[in-house]
């Protein structure tokens, strides 16, 4: 359907044209880097919408690092082909003690996936496959903040992309879904390849 997201999540390696892009596009923004943890799925809006789950690290002296969403327009055929419609911070990394650890893996070792089932336990309604562990955030317990698919228990599910958030110590998750609301952006293009060194425009 023209406007919805299709999720079709690929891990690590991204398809090609949208390896491609992801690479011009790259190049083009200044103040950080950004290496591709998963490519999301796509949006068919005056063009094709992709979305990328990315590490972004901003170059200073003591490097940080964020885990974004970066969401750009292709139009094949185009005079300008490529159009970055949004950066979109999910994860930000912050001070050790009840801050947030950004630290990327997404082969999951047996303690991520027995962190996660035992959030997950009871929990019904809709199918939860965890990709990658993007952070954690020592509170009472840790935090485990995790991307992971999410589909519905129904006839014609939609499939989602979320954050998900288990502790170590007490049963449950938070989700926080990763393309709600995108679609509002779509046409809008922000200009940030000349912002200066390090800043947000």
């Amino acid at each position: 359907m023209v406007g919805s997201w299709n999720v079709d999540v690929v891990v690590g390696k991204l398809p090609q044209n949208v390896a491609t892009a992801f690479a011009a596009l790259s190049e083009k923004l200044l103040g950080a880097e950004y290496t591709p943890i998963a490519y999301l799925g796509s949006q068919v809006v005056n063009g094709v919408n992709h979305a990328v789950l990315a590490e972004q690290t901003i170059i200073t002296g003591k490097d940080t690092k964020n885990v974004v969403v970066i969401i750009f327009n292709e139009k094949p055929g185009s005079m300008d082909p490529l159009t970055l419609v949004s950066i979109d911070r999910v994860v930000e990394s912050g001070a050790p003690m009840g801050g947030t650890q950004v630290d990327v893996k997404t082969e999951l070792s047996a303690e991520d996936k027995a962190v996660f089932e035992k959030g997950m336990g009871g929990f019904v309604g809709s199918k939860v496959e965890p990709f990658a562990l993007l952070a954690t955030q020592v509170v009472k317990g840790i935090n485990y903040i995790f991307a992971a698919e999410v589909t519905p228990v129904t006839e014609n599910p939609v499939k989602k992309v979320s954050l998900v958030t288990v502790n170590t110590l007490t049963p449950g998750a938070q989700f926080v879904d990763l393309l709600a609301d995108k679609q509002e952006m779509v046409g809008y293009a922000f200009t940030w390849l000349g912002a200066p060194l390090g800043e947000w425009p």
